[in-house]
This record gives C-alpha cells, sequence and structure tokens, in this order.
C-alpha cells in the first residue's frame, strides 16, 4: 500500500516512481558511494527540480505546486521505494517544517524562496546536539555542535534550533558556507545519503524564525521519515513475492510453501500497518498539537523503528543471496538502518506514547456539510427513540444492553437504524458517507444505546441476499428487533478450518430435510431460538459442492446442545449434536448444493466484525499497570507505547479502507490485515500485562484482571478463523503466491 489515498495522490506517486526509475537506479548509485558521502548532489537534481517534485508542498509564491504535506510523502514514499540518492528527503522535511511555521517571516521567505529554485537544506532540532545561542549588540551568536544528521554535508542551507540563557529555542537559518559554520562528513551507514555534524563558532546569525515549533516539527520530520520507510517496506513485500514465484525447490516454486507463505503474508501485513502509521503522521500534522504527538509517535515506533527488522524478514526469505554486496537488499537495509536512528532511539518514543493519562488517537471523520437532511432524518429519528426504554433482555445475549429488546430497539429497527447498511426495509441502504453520519450522530447521544445484532449481524445479510421472500418476512424484523436470537452452526470436530471438509449430512425426504451430525465451537447455542447450518448435501459432488444453507429452529426434537466450558471456566461454546432432526424445504437458503457460496458470505462479515474489535479498549489493564509507581514504571510505559502504536495502526488502515469507500473505490485488503494485526495485538496486550503483573498473577478467582483476560484470549484469537489461515488467505489471494 503507497501512503498515497486520492487518485490525484496516487498519479503523483506513479510520477515520482518513474522518475527514480528512470534518473535513480541502483547501478549507478553504486558507482556514486564515495561521491554521495561526501555531499555531492547527483546529476539528476536540476532535473528533479525542473519538474518540480522536490517542492510539491511549497506555496507556489515560493516556486512550489502548492500542495499539502500528503503530497510531499507520497514523492518521499515514491523515492524511498525507488532508493533515491541524495539529498531529497532532508530537504523536503526542512522546507515543510519551515512552511508549517511563519512561511511570511523575511528569514522564511529567503529559504524557501531557495528551496523552490532548487537549493538543498537539511533541518536540526534542538535535541540533535547543543547549539547555543547567545543575545549581542549585532544580533544572536550561535556556538555549539550538532549531529550527526542525514543531508548535512551536501546541505548549503541549515534550520537550526538553538537554546538561549533563558532556557527558551530560538530558530535561525544558516549559510552552510557561512564563517563560523563548519560540516564534518562522516562515515554514512546509508551508503545512498551522507551524514555530518555541524559545529558553529561564533557564528552571526540572521532573522529568526518565527512560528517554529519544535514538536511540530519534529512531528513533520517523523511524518515523511515514515513515508519513506513505507515506500522501503513496499519494496521489500513486492521483490520478496516476485523471487517467491520464480525461486524453485524440489521441482517446485519455493511460494508453494507453507511456511514461507506465512512470512511472506506477515511482512505484507506489517507493510500496510507501516504505511497506514506514515499517512496517520502525515494526518496528524492537520490536527491539535497532541493529536500530532500521538501520530507521529506511533509512526515513530510502528514505521520507522520497526522497519529494520522488516528489512531482515525479507532477507531471510531471500536466503543467502539477499545477503551478498551484489543483491539491493543490503542498500534497502542500511538506509532502514539508518532512518530508525535519524529518529532517536524507539523506546523514547514508546515511552511518551505509553502516557497512561494520554487522549486516544482521533480516527473521526467530519462530514458536518454532507447530506443534511439525511443527517436532519437520523437525528430525529434518534431523538424520538432515546424517549423510550427498553424493558427486557435480549434474546441473543441477555447480558449486555445493545441486545434488549423493547419500544427504544423497536423504534430504531423500524427506522432502519439498527444495522443501516442493509437494504431497504429493513437498513437505510446507507452509502459509506451516510453510515458516517449515523455513526456521528449515535456518538452524539452517548445516552442512548446502540443496538447489535450479535452474531445475526454475519447470518441476516446472507437470508436477505439469498434468502426466500418467506424467510425474509419470517427473520427480518423480528431479528432486527431482537426478538430472535441466532447461532452459526458451522464448525465440526474433523472439519475445523477446512469447513468444506464438514460431514454432517442432510438428507432429501418429503417434505424437507433429514439432519444428522454434530457441530462443535457454536457460541450462544444454548440460547439461540434459530440457528444458520452448513450440511452435505449430495456425498458425491465435489466438497465445496455439494453443500447445503439451512435456518434450523433450535426447539426442533433431535437437537441436543452440550456447553463446552473453556480454560476460563466460561461456557461460551456449544457442541451441538444432531439426531434425525427435520427441516422444512422452506428452510433451505438458495439452491440444495448453494450453501458454500453463501458461507463464504456469511464468514466475510464475520471476520470484518471480529477485525473492528479493534475499537474496543484493549489497553485498560496496562493503563491500569503504567499509573503504578515502581521499578518497573518506565518498562510498562514502553510496552503501552508499543501496544498504542500498533492500536493506532489498525485504526488508521480501517480509516484509510473508509475514506477510498468513501471516494467510490470498492474494499481492499484492510479486513484480512486488521484481523490478523487485531489478534495479534490481543495476544500482546494479554502477554504484557501477565509478565508485569508478576507475583498477583497467582490469584485467581477474578481477582486478577489480567488473569482473565489472558485466559479469554483464545476467543478472539481464534474466533472467525485462525491466524495461520488468514495469511494463507493473503498469501494466495491477495499476494498471488502458488497454491501448496
Amino acid at each position: 500500500m503507497v501512503v498515497a489515498l486520492t487518485d490525484e495522490q496516487i498519479q503523483l506517486t506513479d510520477s515520482m516512481a518513474g522518475f527514480a526509475r528512470r534518473h535513480g537506479g541502483l547501478e549507478l548509485t553504486r558507482s556514486q558511494f564515495e561521491e554521495i558521502a561526501a555531499g555531492a548532489r547527483p546529476d539528476f537534481w536540476p532535473t528533479l527540480v525542473a519538474q518540480g517534485l522536490h517542492a510539491v508542498h511549497l506555496p507556489e509564491e515560493f516556486g512550489g505546486q502548492g500542495g499539502t504535506l500528503a503530497e510531499a510523502a507520497c514523492v518521499i514514499d515514491a523515492a524511498g521505494y525507488g532508493l533515491l540518492p541524495g539529498p531529497l528527503l532532508p530537504t523536503v522535511i526542512a522546507g515543510a517544517a519551515v512552511a508549517a511555521a511563519d512561511p511570511d517571516g523575511p528569514a522564511a521567505r529567503v529559504l524557501l524562496q531557495a528551496i523552490g529554485a532548487g537549493r538543498t537544506a537539511a533541518l536540526l532540532l534542538p535535541g540533535d546536539g547543543e547549539i547555543r545561542a547567545t543575545a549581542g549588540d549585532a544580533g544572536w551568536q550561535l556556538d555549539g555542535s550538532a549531529g550527526p544528521q542525514l543531508g548535512l554535508g551536501s546541505a548549503e542551507h541549515l534550520v537550526v534550533g538553538a537554546t538561549t540563557e533563558a532556557g527558551e529555542t530560538r530558530w535561525f537559518v544558516l549559510d552552510a558556507g557561512a564563517p563560523g559554520v563548519t560540516v564534518r562528513a562522516q562515515s554514512p551507514t546509508d551508503l545512498t545519503r551522507d551524514v555530518g555534524t555541524l559545529h558553529c563558532a561564533g557564528v552571526t546569525a540572521g532573522d529568526v524564525l518565527t512560528g517554529m515549533d519544535e514538536q511540530t516539527a519534529q512531528g513533520i520530520a517523523v511524518g515523511l521519515i515514515a513515508a519513506e520507510a513505507a515506500g522501503i517496506a513496499r519494496w521489500c513485500v513486492d521483490n520478496v513475492v516476485a523471487y517467491l514465484k520464480v525461486r524453485e525447490q524440489f521441482g517446485r516454486p519455493i511460494g508453494a510453501f507453507q511456511a514461507l507463505q506465512h512470512k511472506a503474508a506477515t511482512l505484507f501485513i506489517n507493510s500496510e500497518l507501516a504505511a497506514a502509521s506514515a499517512w496517520d503522521a502525515i494526518r496528524g500534522a492537520d490536527q491539535s498539537a497532541v493529536q500530532h504527538r500521538i501520530a507521529a509517535a506511533g509512526a515513530a515506533v510502528g514505521a520507522i523503528g520497526r522497519l529494520p527488522e522488516l528489512v531482515v524478514d525479507a532477507l531471510t526469505m531471500f536466503g543467502a543471496i539477499g545477503y551478498t554486496w551484489e543483491h539491493d537488499l543490503h542498500l534497502y537495509w542500511k538506509r532502514a538502518i539508518s532512518l530508525a536512528a535519524a529518529i532517536g532511539p524507539v523506546t523514547d518514543w514508546a515511552g511518551a506514547l505509553g502516557d497512561p493519562d494520554l487522549p486516544g488517537r482521533d480516527f473521526a471523520i467530519e462530514l458536518t456539510e454532507v447530506e443534511p437532511e439525511f443527517r436532519a432524518g437520523v437525528a430525529g429519528a434518534l431523538d424520538a427513540a432515546a424517549a423510550l426504554r427498553n424493558e427486557k433482555p435480549g434474546r441473543q445475549n441477555p447480558e449486555y444492553a445493545e441486545y434488549w429488546t423493547g419500544p427504544q430497539r423497536t423504534a430504531l429497527a423500524d427506522a432502519g437504524l439498527v444495522a443501516p447498511h442493509l437494504p431497504a426495509p429493513w437498513g437505510l441502504d446507507a452509502s459509506p458517507a451516510q453510515q458516517l453520519i449515523i455513526d456521528e450522530e449515535y456518538d452524539k447521544r452517548p445516552y442512548l444505546t446502540r443496538p447489535s445484532l450479535g452474531i445475526a449481524q454475519w447470518i441476516l445479510p446472507t437470508v436477505l441476499t439469498a434468502g426466500s421472500d418467506e424467510q425474509r418476512d419470517r427473520f427480518a424484523v423480528p431479528t432486527m428487533r431482537g426478538q430472535i436470537g441466532w447461532c452459526q452452526l458451522f464448525s465440526e470436530p474433523g472439519a475445523g478450518s477446512d469447513l468444506a471438509a464438514l460431514s454432517t449430512r442432510a438428507t432429501k425426504v418429503d417434505g424437507g430435510w433429514r439432519i444428522n451430525g454434530q457441530k462443535v465451537w457454536t457460541s450462544s447455542a444454548q440460547r439461540a431460538d434459530w440457528g444458520a447450518l452448513l450440511a452435505r448435501t449430495d456425498p458425491e459432488a465435489k466438497k465445496h459442492k455439494g453443500i447445503g444453507y439451512f435456518l434450523v429452529d433450535m426447539t426442533s426434537p433431535g437437537i441436543r446442545v452440550r456447553p463446552l466450558r473453556t480454560a476460563s471456566g466460561d461456557e461460551h461454546f456449544n457442541e451441538v449434536f444432531f439426531d434425525d432432526v427435520f427441516v422444512p424445504d422452506g428452510m433451505l437458503v438458495g439452491e440444495p448444493t448453494a450453501g458454500w457460496s453463501h458461507a463464504l458470505a456469511t464468514m466475510a462479515n464475520e471476520r470484518v466484525a471480529i477485525g473492528a474489535y479493534v475499537k474496543l479498549d484493549k489497553e485498560s489493564e496496562l493503563r491500569t499497570l503504567a499509573r503504578r509507581a515502581g521499578p518497573q514504571d518506565e518498562v510498562v510505559r514502553r510496552a503501552l507505547g508499543e501496544v498504542r502504536a500498533a492500536t493506532n495502526a489498525i485504526g488508521a488502515l480501517a480509516v484509510r479502507d473508509t475514506l477510498g469507500r468513501l471516494a467510490g473505490h470498492g474494499p481492499g485488503p484492510a479486513s484480512s490485515v486488521g484481523k490478523v494485526g487485531t489478534a495479534l495485538l490481543v495476544r500482546r496486550v494479554t502477554a504484557d500485562a501477565l509478565a508485569f503483573s508478576g507475583r498477583a498473577a497467582m490469584v485467581g478467582g477474578g481477582e486478577q484482571p489480567a488473569v482473565g483476560q489472558s485466559l479469554m484470549m483464545p476467543a478472539e484469537v481464534i474466533g472467525g478463523g485462525t491466524i495461520e489461515i488468514q495469511l494463507n488467505i493473503i498469501a494466495t489471494m491477495i499476494l498471488g503466491l502458488p497454491r501448496n
């Protein structure tokens, strides 16, 4: 996934990628390592400047193209993918930081005009060294050192944050050739970009840059570095997948080996989440200072800090060839190491993000001016429902308010506001924009409980789409009103992930079907009124072809439900036995052998729903532990920060997917990536909470929340399909690796 989101941004990314292929070229770069390390600008720089790709984000009055930071990130993303050498990233960072402050100040105008004309620059934050600013009769004098920093050797102008005697920060633009300014080149880790250290000795500085803020400048820098990291991660995925498709061992492509498929799928997931984090950091620059800081920290931890390990993961799939000097991978690896070093210790970023008092990431999508009449209608229906009350526990799950039934839920169901994405008259056939409007209006009314369909949210769409008029009339409205509880009768003891291998039989009899067999891991079967059942209707057909999809009355004679007590001590799941259970013809959904396609639709809805669990608060126990004083406090905060970075990346991925749908694009791989990401996140949170609980975890009986969360964790991780099955799907259906 590229950082770009809109069609125009994608075109800009493609344009920059084409430039990198034409004018960069790793063979040419390899021949210029010494010149690059000495700060020489690459030969293509004038052409890059002529096309304006270095200044897409600067105002037109300064020679830029009038774009935003997001457009600059698109350029940097593509440059990272192509490993374009030279000072592009440092120059873009310096210009973006100054343009975001006060571009009309005299010092800012001079710098931005110079960058627009093709001059190079670099940014040095106060934390990058110790530059002291002393006020005198002739102005400010700068002394001290800073660095090492990327691009200092090739920079013609330096944006420097210096500390005054009063402890305040002042910002200056220095000419790299000014008296007292010395830039010492150092041997770079990244062989495609120079690195140096700045030394100031009695440097007379000119006008002060106004409006500059250290955290804002740092956040901009991190966002753009993360964009380059996203490009490198994407290069790793594309080249690993291409290699796995052609490299053969034992007479077949190694991409058919499941172990490598899972590694490639995991690499893809990490790449997608890195791009989402980078995009979020760029987006955060337009939000409040606190939100910008949260987004930048998430990108620092999730996209930049983890990039070197991501490249190593790619290397292991190339094998020994990827470790050679001739292979391009080591150049990307070295740049990844350099980028991670450029932002400082990632543990510091994780610790800052792990402040338990930080607010959550704001992923709201503002649609205040969109469809005002629709919004008014929704608001009126919600206000009318809020005046009513529910008085009965819901059939789906009596423990939670979102399942209760009564006048309020009936009013919301009849207004199409229980599942507005469903077609009318059961929903509103709401567009993505309308669904967001409905979400906003519900959020404005925290006193109004938003109903949930529970398991029925996976089953009802299949009934409405493929069922008969009689089935829709019988089940839709009562289900929407919470008057019917459902269970899903898919898994079997001998057919877990290989669902098409099920053996429960449906034998045709007069007026219906006779069901015999066993289901397992069935949630809510002990209280469900109806179940969606898969059973084999034609044992002679191929296993995917001979399956029927039935709606079964759970009170039918011959059904026996046996609760399964899990390690947590709870009875969430059940075994369900069918002994000559009669199901009328009218309860078969579609054709007798069309059940597999209906099952796929149901499971797709299930996986999307389970992936959305990340919206719930997963970090409460870690947050509680982080608030406790003690020697492990910083360690816990870092763990909490890493969890938040992962959570925010998944949230950003979901927002990107939503915005894409608002723009008319179809769904992408976000649900599959989010499902695996969420499952891994749940595992990490529970493991961390146990580790930091210490001796307290010896006490059970519900007294230690971390223990309870850990024992409940498998239900979330396995539900909707194991991680391994989802990795198989990503590897073969998204990455196109050969099936085993």
